[in-house]
């Protein structure tokens, strides 16, 4: 009897092992916001390639549930009503806004907000000084931005996370720990999708001093597999 169960069960094995969904698979597309308008190798047109040449079956956008159903103009986030709405509507990815929705967003924003305007008046000239660095390293990105992929690559990502723990060292604990809060949000909804979408690909749009963070997190979650993205979208030209 023993030996017939050993070999009901290495029969088994194999084949309940072959119903296991393969992971989602995870590409982090940053975008630039208004400065798409500033990078001529970034603007919207290349964006919306890059998007269709990731070839999504689900997307991860950087909006809040109501802001999505509204759909309304975006002061900042200009490529959402110039390119993301349109492709949603013509390809009909299926969706997953990442930003939180009330009360939650209030939580997270209203410290951190109130931590960067402390820092600002009570340090005024390491806050100018900050600032100025800001601008100096976008006005050296946007030089160094000469394709999609680049935009995307480790280079950019090293760039954004050295000015993030710069500003949470002088801005203080309320800047840490909000950056890491609304980053959280976007991850949780990430591995939300890929739980409910295996084996399908997910393309995650977030601004770009966001790509560094998700793609270390994501790096590290099991059940999904992170692409490359820089890679993918160099070995198409872009």
């Amino acid at each position: 009897m023993r030996i017939l169960f050993a070999l009901l069960l290495s029969c088994c094995l194999p084949l309940a092992h072959a119903r296991e969904p393969a992971p989602a698979e995870v590409a982090v597309l940053v975008t630039l916001h208004q400065l798409h308008a500033q990078v001529p190798a970034y603007d919207h047109a290349a964006l919306k390639r890059s998007i269709e040449r990731l070839a999504p079956d689900v997307l991860c956008i950087e909006v809040s549930p109501s802001r999505y159903a509204a759909r309304g103009p975006e002061a900042n986030k200009i490529e959402y009503p110039a390119v993301v709405y349109p492709l949603i509507d013509a390809r009909g990815y299926r969706v997953y806004p990442m930003e939180p929705a009330a009360p939650r967003d209030a939580e997270i924003l209203q410290p951190y907000l109130a931590a960067s305007r402390a820092f600002a008046e009570q340090q005024p000239a390491a806050s100018q000084a900050f600032q100025a660095q800001a601008s100096a390293l976008y006005a050296t990105l946007r030089l160094y931005w000469t394709s999609p992929a680049r935009v995307n690559d480790a280079v950019t990502d090293a760039q954004m996370q050295a000015k993030h723990a710069l500003q949470a060292a002088l801005v203080g604990e309320g800047e840490r720990a909000g950056w890491e809060a609304w980053n959280g949000e976007f991850l949780a909804t990430i591995i939300r999708a890929a739980r409910e979408h295996p084996g399908k690909r997910i393309v995650v749009l977030v601004g770009a001093e966001h790509g560094y963070w998700l793609r270390a997190a994501l790096a590290r979650t099991p059940g999904l597999r992170l692409l490359d993205t820089a890679s993918l979208l160099a070995a198409t030209g872009d």
